[in-house]
């Protein structure tokens, strides 16, 4: 009898976690619900302390979530009103915080505040297709603004180098029981205000293999160019990711890559036809893989791998970057406790290790730097 009460201890996370869901997106679920609508809210402070160098800036160089060094401060704090009816849904989740600082700080005025702000219509009364618009979420990677809802308290290089949010319309339209399609009409990367008045094309694949297992596979294509970033042109990237469990166990898996094509900063008078313009594709790519065990219903620990390759500046731009260009990688471990249904305590500590001498020390650079980060979210 006792035999069996601790293996029951045991396997408790085994039988009480629901299926997966997908990360890359805020999450739905949760709030109190008045009537058609539902209300909720979420905080999550930081304490950071980067082991190199900031190169003058206070924020740890090349990530924008939780990036603030040696101090204590908010990552994100949002609210989230949503209204849903048979027909008609929305969402408003204005945001404040260093992540809001570091993410949205380009946007104009007022707009560097919203996280998402949308509304849909239902556009069949026998089928679940909807049509929303506004400031959606985005679906690349699978890690979303929020640190609760992912297996480490940092996010991924993956992560922070593709949009977290974008303004256009999607289409989303069930495929069977188990996928969902989505089709994105965009302003562009990771733009609230459109830069160039070219419009950017989404697509998403959704695909609930079972309870214990989701794929998400994501495309774009878009004409970059902009005043600050004037000879880029069209831009493509493919995007696959896994979300899974097994017991006591979560995983999951990102891998993307993106081509960026750029034009010549003149004609080369070289050429036979000196006229011709000239365009170079630059390849980018990204892997990573993170695990985490539940020791018990209120304790787990996690562990990622990952690399980034940028070799010539499209997500990272030269500024502090090596000619080279930002390649990296880094490996994390960290330990979660959930003393409540609504509160979350993480101590995270990242090793970053690159081929350059990509990370800056009072004498000069460094191949690695460390960067240990502790936080508490709540939520309701």
């Amino acid at each position: 009898m006792k035999k069996r009460l601790l293996w029951l201890i045991f396997l408790f996370p085994l039988f009480s976690r629901a299926q997966v869901s997908n990360t890359g997106f805020i999450d739905t679920g949760g709030g109190e619900h008045i009537g058609k609508i539902t209300i909720g809210a979420y905080m999550d402070l930081y304490y950071g302390h980067y082991t190199r160098r900031t190169g003058g800036t206070g924020s740890v160089p090349f990530m924008v979530s939780s990036n603030r060094n040696n101090e204590l401060n908010l990552n994100l704090a949002h609210l989230d009103v949503r209204y849903r009816t048979e027909n008609l849904r929305a969402r408003f989740v204005p945001g404040f915080g260093t992540y809001m600082n570091s993410n949205h700080g380009p946007e104009p005025q007022t707009l560097a505040f919203v996280v998402e702000a949308s509304a849909g219509i239902r556009l069949s009364k026998k089928k679940d297709i909807w049509l929303d618009g506004g400031v959606i979420g985005s679906p690349y990677t699978n890690e979303n603004p929020v640190s609760k809802e992912h297996l480490m308290y940092t996010r991924s290089l993956a992560a922070e180098n593709v949009p977290y949010y974008q303004t256009g319309l999607r289409l989303a339209v069930p495929v069977g029981k188990k996928m969902h399609a989505y089709l994105y009409g965009l302003n562009g990367w990771q733009q609230l205000q459109d830069q160039n008045q070219f419009k950017s094309f989404g697509t998403q694949l959704e695909w609930n293999i079972n309870d214990n297992n989701l794929l998400n596979w994501d495309t774009y294509m878009g004409d970059e160019r902009s005043a600050a970033r004037p000879l880029d042109r069209m831009r493509w990237l493919t995007d696959l990711y896994w979300i899974g469990k097994a017991g006591n166990w979560d995983f999951t898996s990102s891998v993307y890559a993106g081509l960026q094509q750029r034009r010549t900063p003149a004609p080369d008078s070289t050429q036979p036809n000196p006229g011709t313009t000239l365009f170079t594709q630059h390849l980018w790519y990204s892997a990573n893989f993170i695990t985490r065990w539940h020791i018990s219903p209120k304790w787990a620990v996690s562990a990622r791998a990952e690399y980034f390759h940028d070799p010539d500046h499209v997500m990272q731009t030269p500024a502090g970057v090596p000619a080279t260009g930002y390649k990296t990688g880094s490996g994390s471990a960290c330990i979660s406790f959930q003393p409540a249904d609504h509160v979350l305590y993480r101590m995270e500590y990242r090793h970053f290790y690159s081929p350059d001498l990509l990370y800056l020390t009072s004498n000069g650079a460094s191949h690695t730097a460390d960067w240990f980060t502790c936080s508490v979210a709540v939520w309701f």
